[in-house]
């Protein structure tokens, strides 16, 4: 059974340095080091620094005092910065640049006057960072949240101003930029999708269509690892696992290819135990 890995899988630029701003700080301070809510979705790699480190989650910052937090990768609202500051916590942001990106378009869009539509998912860090981010700018913005870019086709707005989640599907968006082109919408669009999940997409997408089942490695939590299924299962039996133990044999019966990818915030060593376990079978 031949095993190929997809040519762009696994860590994304914000998680390798959200990972190095974590472990820096905790190997340079006596201080106690945390992350408010965990640093990236994924359960393994938060264990290992736990583990390595000595690293810990907190999912408040109440009560916490003489310490280091890391804010995670996804961002936070503004004021749980300012909380920080009042509690005298040392605080290392290591929200993706790319997050940053979002939370500025989405601030720029909402000073400009426009009503403001995220496609993500509601309830993601990220896009409550970003939400926050926005309605401290301007209290009075009109933001709307929604799932799906049909749901936004759907509500039709005379006027709009959209953004996207970090790790939302590209196609996805390139679909709503035609329907805004096609339709002479009045909208602003701006593509907030980060190149890795692009590049993970279309690598998972391209690989899926040559193989007979496809693994998925990836933390249940993660949003991006979720949406590689999702693109993988349309083209080849797919199963999404987080580790090596959730393998099932039975899988495989009758194929001869099997291809492999993994979300932005899959660590190349739970990569590696997967794939050799596959090549034992």
């Amino acid at each position: 059974m031949d095993v190929e890995i997809a040519q762009h899988s696994g860590f994304c630029y914000g998680v390798k340095e959200a990972i190095k701003l974590a472990t820096e700080t905790a190997e340079a301070s006596d201080r106690r080091t945390v992350t408010f809510g965990p640093l990236i979705h994924n359960p393994q790699e938060i264990e290992r620094l736990g583990r390595e480190y000595g690293i810990e989650r907190v999912d408040a910052l109440d009560g916490l005092t003489d310490a280091n937090v890391v804010i995670r990768a996804h961002g936070v609202p503004p004021e749980e910065f300012e909380r920080a500051a009042v509690q005298n916590l040392a605080v290392v942001d290591a929200t993706c640049r790319f997050v940053t990106d979002v939370q500025n378009a989405a601030i720029d869009f909402c000073r400009k006057g426009y009503p403001l539509y995220i496609v993500g998912e509601p309830k993601h860090p990220e896009i409550v960072g970003i939400l926050g981010h926005a309605r401290r700018e301007r209290p009075d913005a009109e933001i709307h949240v929604v799932e799906t870019v049909d749901e936004l086709i759907a509500a039709n707005p005379a006027r709009a101003a959209v953004v996207f989640q970090t790790t939302h599907e590209y196609a996805k968006y390139r679909r709503l930029e035609r329907h805004i082109r096609e339709q002479r919408l009045p909208w602003k669009i701006k593509n907030t999708i980060c190149g890795a999940t692009k590049s993970n997409q279309y690598a998972a997408d391209e690989l899926a269509r040559r193989v007979d089942v496809m693994i998925v490695i990836g933390g249940k939590n993660s949003g991006n690892t979720r949406r590689l299924v999702e693109l993988c299962a349309m083209h080849a039996r797919s199963h999404h696992v987080e580790t090596v133990a959730e393998l099932d044999r039975g899988w495989f019966e009758g194929a001869t290819k099997v291809g492999v990818t993994a979300g932005a915030s899959t660590p190349q060593w739970v990569v590696d135990d997967v794939v050799t376990a596959i090549e034992s079978l």
